[in-house]
């Protein structure tokens, strides 16, 4: 909603666009639609052509937009130029509240009601501008306007506004990042989920005296504040005041209600702001069930009890949620309800205490958690009731523990056990039901400090996880090293029967986890068992070079040959790169090496090759990786030809799963295509060739991979996050079912390959 009155102010160049803005030519046609119904009781009287003093007000007007101040002078002239003038007589409806949003309105003469649920707002006059913010957050028109005498407006289309917004969304993306971080909905998206979005915030510029918002409008967008101080208020009363860091008007995310209060900027104030359309477009229609479940876990990670409840849990739990609204001094617990009955958290207000009048929960904490963890059965000997208008997330706790049949409390220990076992790289990629499973089999045992944990040479029949404490490991009495909390011992003896090769001893009194060996089987069945002995052959990090038979070269590279290897007592087989270091010096890959060395080290997963350790002599450096008995996906797809949809989704999504486990630890591939991919005897894939990948928190600058697969922000080297793999993954699968790239098939050349993925 734009402003009366205006004056001249120095434009706030944050960011630098083109100067050769070009209005976007095709419109859709809802939006023609829109436009269509808007201009039908308006009468053209000028199509571009302004007077020198219309370009001057109109110029000095945007400047003093609370967002499309963003604009560069060459730009807002190409905006301008667009701009036609429409007549309207008196008492006409532009347009109403709740219809499609069609055009962008600037008052040249006259004046209008701004009315917003039957009640007028606000008196537009002469330079006023409206219909902007149902255009910028992509909504239905948020109030009616009516003309009060007769009226000129410039106006300028929906389709040409939309091109506006382009350019204004290319704000600098890592001081975006600082800003947005706070925001619950990050906490439970991935990071490239999380890039997309960033790329979507509008920086807004607010100054004292004018509405961010008005109670009863649309709720269409998330605000984050930047820098300065937002009022929220209430018939006219504020309520609280946002700094830096702080967000607002979220809650229209979940669908709950209009703006239920006023936002006015208090000082100077910088904004971020994302439309709730722009997120249901990048995380789907389930963004807002994501965005409810945040809120919940920011309570439960404030708890001490709560804090280790993992994901998935939290994710069962929220079915059990209600959100309801309660108004100033509304009774949310009365005296005589138990503390533990219900799990309360305020997502907006406060919940104070009648007996003081003072506050005993704020927002976004859970009520009574102690309460809750410890099953206390207290009754409460007053009541409690909100402070102002009170959001709220309630759930009885006696569903939840009918769900899991236990108490909240003994979940927690269930939760506490499979975060264990998920540390153990023997059981990395379990199912979530094989860990429910094993969590309900261990046990726990306090042991005395001195007392053997296990000791060398008995017969191994038990797994040992170290819960709290330390574990001395000794060989024929020689100290080796010692065993802190999370580690594991023992797990050989799950599979073999082999007398305990160490002596493991209590430093000072600790506790353990275990598993009985029996105990275990009845969870794991035989094709799991033997993929788990494979895992512990690729986890032995033991393995010296003499203890390696060669036996077939498997190919060359640029630097060096691939060979078949095994091992002289178990006969397991593994694939062996060596590379010369006269190569590696000669050819400065010593950081290269490094880099895929460590980023190898780190994972483990069933679709990604598996590198068990780096060896070196005096001519070579090793690296000892998985054995993939199968052949290249390029091969493969050569060999089937054009690949059923069933196929393609079946390897386009094998790809993505391994991808996703890299992007969750930061890792981003940058060379997903068919050569990198290999499928193994059994028919899965493997990722091969980490030569590319590289560790980023947010963003990356080098360009790097194939033409063919390189993602448009890759080839302009503006910058880039981890959504570049998922664009090869789609090129992947294009390929496979349509039996070539879509951009630049059948050029060699990487300019011409650039170029067609660049117009694209």
């Amino acid at each position: 909603m734009g402003n009366p009155n205006t004056k001249q102010i120095k434009i706030d160049n944050f960011v630098k666009f083109p100067n050769d803005l070009k209005i976007a030519p095709v419109n859709t046609q809802l939006d023609k639609e829109a436009c269509e119904l808007e201009k039908g009781g308006l009468k053209l009287v000028s199509k571009h052509n302004k007077e020198l003093k219309d370009e001057k007000m109109l110029t000095n007007l945007i400047l003093d937009h609370f967002l499309l101040r963003a604009l560069d002078i060459q730009s807002l002239k190409e905006i301008i130029k667009e701009m036609s003038l429409y007549y309207a007589k008196k008492g006409k409806t532009i347009f109403k509240q709740g219809a499609p949003s069609g055009m962008f309105y600037v008052l040249r003469q006259g004046s209008c009601n701004l009315i917003l649920n039957g009640e007028v707002k606000q008196v537009i006059k002469k330079t006023g501008i409206f219909g902007d913010t149902s255009l910028i957050y992509n909504t239905d028109r948020d109030y009616t306007i009516i003309t009060t005498e007769e009226c000129f407006m410039w106006t300028i289309e929906k389709r040409n506004f939309k091109k506006i917004l382009e350019y204004i969304t290319n704000i600098t993306y890592d001081d975006t990042n600082k800003s947005v971080n706070n925001l619950p909905l990050f906490k439970v998206i991935d990071l490239g989920e999380k890039s997309k979005i960033i790329k979507d915030f509008y920086r807004e510029t607010h100054i004292p005296g004018r509405p961010i918002y008005i109670k009863g409008q649309i709720s269409n967008c998330i605000y984050i504040v930047k820098d300065g101080l937002v009022d929220i208020k209430d018939d006219n009363k504020v309520v609280k005041t946002l700094k830096e860091g702080d967000y607002f008007g979220d809650l229209s995310v979940i669908g709950l209600t209009n703006r239920f209060m006023d936002a006015e900027a208090k000082e100077k104030t910088h904004l971020y702001s994302i439309s709730v359309s722009n997120l249901e477009k990048i995380l789907g229609e389930n963004f807002r069930t994501n965005y409810m479940l945040s809120l919940i876990k920011i309570a439960f990670f404030k708890t001490e009890n709560f804090k280790n409840l993992n994901f998935d849990f939290l994710d069962g739990i929220m079915q059990f949620f209600k959100f309801r609204f309660y108004f100033k001094q509304t009774e949310i617990l009365r005296a005589g309800d138990l503390k533990s009955k219900r799990i309360i958290i305020p997502i907006d207000g406060e919940l104070l205490d009648s007996s003081n009048d003072k506050v005993i929960c704020n927002k976004n904490t859970m009520l009574f958690d102690k309460e809750i963890y410890n099953d206390d059965q207290t009754e409460l000997k007053y009541s409690i009731y909100c402070s102002s208008l009170c959001i709220v997330a309630k759930a009885k706790t006696s569903d939840i523990e009918k769900k899991y049949k236990c108490t909240l409390k003994e979940l927690i220990e269930l939760c506490s056990k499979i975060e264990q076992l998920k540390k153990v790289a023997l059981f990395k990629n379990l199912s979530k039901d094989k860990f429910n499973l094993l969590a309900k089999k261990i046990k726990s045992e306090k042991i005395p400090g001195g007392q053997n944990v296990i000791t060398q040479g008995e017969e191994g029949t038990r797994f040992y996880i170290v819960k709290k404490g330390f574990v001395s490991i000794s060989i024929n009495g020689k100290y080796i090293r010692t065993m802190n909390e999370n580690e594991y011992l023992g797990e050989r003896a799950l599979f073999f029967k082999e007398p305990r090769s160490a002596t493991a001893k209590a430093k000072g009194d600790c506790e353990v986890y275990y598993l009985e060996k029996e105990d275990f089987e009845t969870v794991i069945e035989k094709n799991l068992k033997e993929y788990l002995i494979n895992r512990i052959y690729l986890q032995d990090d033991r393995i010296t070079l003499d203890q390696l038979t060669y036996l077939v070269s498997l190919g060359s590279g640029s630097y060096g040959n691939v060979t078949l290897v095994k091992t002289e007592k178990k006969n397991y087989l593994y694939a062996m790169k060596n590379i010369s270091i006269k190569q590696i010096l000669y050819n400065n890959l010593v950081e290269n090496l490094k880099l895929e060395r460590n980023i190898l080290l780190k994972i483990d997963h069933p679709f990604i090759v598996k590198l068990v350790k780096t060896l070196k002599d005096d001519k070579f450096i090793y690296f000892l990786m998985d054995y993939i008995r199968g052949k290249e996906l390029f091969d493969v797809i050569r060999d089937i030809d054009i690949l059923s949809k069933s196929q393609t989704l079946f390897y386009g999504a094998s790809i993505m799963l391994a991808v996703r486990y890299l992007h969750q630890r930061k890792i981003v591939y940058r060379d997903i295509k068919p050569e990198n991919v290999m499928v193994t005897e059994n028919g899965y894939i493997k990722i091969i060739d980490f030569g590319t990948a590289k560790d980023i928190e947010d963003k990356t600058k080098t360009t790097m991979g194939t033409p063919h697969y390189m993602a448009p922000e890759m080839i302009l080297g503006a910058g880039y996050s981890f959504e570049v793999d998922y664009w090869a993954i789609a090129i992947c699968m294009y390929e496979f079912i349509c039996g070539e790239v879509p951009f630049g098939d059948k050029s060699e050349d990487t300019m011409e390959i650039y170029l067609s993925i660049k117009n694209e």
